[in-house]
C-alpha cells in the first residue's frame, strides 16, 4: 500500500469514527443538556455559535465566496433550510428529548429516517415503485416504528414508559428533516458546501432563539451553575457535534461509497442506546430490540436494495443522484442530532 493510499484510508477510518461516535453520543448530550437548559434555547446557541465560528474558520482558509454570500439566494436557501431542518427537525428533536423518552429510543425512531426520505422522492419525482428489496426495508422499518411507539411499549406494566408526545415530536422530527432533505436539493447551493452549513446554522440558530424568547422561560437556567454538566453538555454539542463531526461527513461523502456514507443511519442508533445504558442508566427492554431489528434491518434491506437495482441496470448516475442514497444529501449538521 502507498503512502498516499495509507494516508486515505487512515482519514476514512477516523471521520467514519467520528461520526459514528459523535453523532451517535448526540442523543445523549441533548438528554443531559436539555434538563435544565430550555430545548429551544439549547439548539439555538449551540447552532449559532457552531454556525459563526465554521464561517470564520472557512473564511481565513479563503473557502468563502462573498459575492454568492451578499446575493439573495444564498440567504434565501439559509432561511428556508434552517427553518425546516433546524427549527422544526432539531427543535421537535429536542423539545421531544425533554419528555420521557429515552435517548435510545429517540435514536432508534431518527433511525428510521431513510425510510420517509425514500417515500417523500418517489412522491416528488413521480419515478414508480422502488425496488422490491427496498420496499421491504422501507415495510419492517414501519413495523418496527410500530412496534416502538405502540401503546403496550409505553405501559408501566412492561418495566418502561415512553412518554408517547415526546415520541411523537422525535417522529415529527423525522419527517421534517426528510423533507428538508428533499427540498434543499432543488435550492442554489455555493460551490464549499461547508459555507451553506455555516449560514444554515446561523440562521436557524437566530430563528431558534426567537422562538425560544417567545415560548420558554430563561429565568430557572439562570441559577445553574458553570460547573453543571449540563454546560459541558452544550459546550460537547457545539464543538464535536457541529464542528467536528459535520466537516468529518462531509469529506466521507466526497470519498466513500453511497452504501458505506448510509451505514451512519444504523451505527449512530446503536450507539445511542449504549451510551443511554451506559450513562444515563435507560432501560432496554427486549421489545426496543425487536425494534430495533426491524428497523436497522430495514434500512440495510434498503441500502443493499439499492445497490442491487443499480447494478442490474447499470444505471451511469451518481449515487448522489439515486433515491434510496438520500441519506448522504442532508446539508444540516443536526445528529443527526441527528
Amino acid at each position: 500500500m502507498s503512502p498516499r493510499s495509507r494516508h486515505h484510508t487512515l482519514l476514512l477510518i477516523l471521520c467514519f469514527g467520528t461520526v459514528y461516535l459523535v453523532w451517535g453520543s448526540t442523543f445523549m448530550g441533548i438528554k443531559i443538556a436539555v434538563q435544565k437548559i430550555p430545548p429551544l434555547f439549547m439548539g439555538g446557541i449551540r447552532f449559532e455559535i457552531a454556525g459563526v465560528v465554521l464561517l470564520l474558520i472557512l473564511a481565513l482558509t479563503g473557502k468563502v465566496n462573498w459575492k454568492w454570500i451578499s446575493q439573495w439566494p444564498a440567504w434565501r436557501t439559509a432561511i428556508i433550510s434552517g427553518a425546516i431542518m433546524l427549527l422544526l427537525a432539531h427543535g421537535l428533536q429536542c423539545m421531544g428529548l425533554d419528555r420521557n423518552i429515552p435517548s435510545g429510543i429517540a435514536a432508534l425512531i431518527v433511525g428510521s429516517t431513510p425510510i420517509s426520505m425514500v417515500t417523500l422522492d418517489r412522491l416528488q419525482t413521480r419515478r414508480g415503485l422502488p425496488s422490491g428489496r427496498v420496499m421491504l426495508g422501507m415495510f419492517s422499518g414501519l413495523v418496527g416504528v410500530c412496534v416502538l411507539v405502540g401503546g403496550s411499549i409505553m405501559s408501566t406494566n412492561l418495566g418502561i414508559h415512553i412518554d408517547w408526545i415526546g415520541a411523537l415530536l422525535v417522529l415529527g422530527s423525522s419527517l421534517s428533516w426528510s423533507a428538508g432533505t428533499i427540498l434543499c436539493r432543488t435550492l442554489p447551493q455555493p460551490r464549499e458546501p461547508l459555507v451553506a452549513s455555516a449560514l444554515q446554522m446561523i440562521v436557524g440558530g437566530f430563528m431558534l432563539l426567537v422562538v425560544s424568547f417567545a415560548l420558554e422561560s430563561w429565568k430557572p437556567m439562570a441559577a445553574v451553575p458553570w460547573s453543571d454538566s449540563v454546560w459541558l453538555a452544550l459546550l460537547y454539542l457545539t464543538i464535536f457535534g457541529s464542528l467536528l463531526a459535520y466537516p468529518a461527513y462531509m469529506w466521507i461523502i466526497r470519498n466513500a461509497s453511497a452504501p458505506a456514507v448510509a451505514t451512519y443511519a444504523f451505527v449512530n442508533p446503536m450507539i445511542a442506546m449504549f451510551l443511554g445504558w451506559l450513562v444515563l442508566h435507560e432501560q432496554l427492554h427486549p421489545r426496543i430490540g425487536l425494534a430495533a431489528i426491524l428497523i436497522l434491518g430495514g434500512v440495510v434491506l434498503m441500502q443493499t436494495g439499492r445497490k442491487t437495482r443499480e447494478d442490474h441496470h447499470h444505471s451511469p448516475r451518481s449515487p448522489l443522484q439515486t433515491d434510496e442514497s438520500l441519506t448522504r444529501q442532508s446539508i444540516s449538521p443536526q445528529g443527526d442530532a441527528r
